[in-house]
């Protein structure tokens, strides 16, 4: 199955979907897993809330998730 992430997905989505994210997350120090906000914020907003370019967020997603999921940056 794929499954499409594109930058205004939620970080509640996205884990909803892919739990093994959790610990990329965790790897990365972003703490928006577990915060309250995360049924909210979106991939972009973390992107922006800790400085990280967008495209290399999708990288490390792409990279754990494999080969199922079909990235779409805006």
């Amino acid at each position: 199955m794929n499954f499409t992430i594109s930058n205004d997905i939620t970080i509640k989505e996205l884990l909803d979907s892919y739990p093994q994210l959790l610990q990329i997350f965790m790897d990365m120090g972003l703490k928006c897993v577990g915060c309250p906000t995360e049924a909210f914020h979106t991939l972009e907003d973390v992107a922006r809330e800790y400085h990280l370019g967008l495209d290399r967020l999708f990288e490390r997603i792409v990279d754990a998730i494999g080969d199922n999921v079909l990235p779409e940056v805006d």
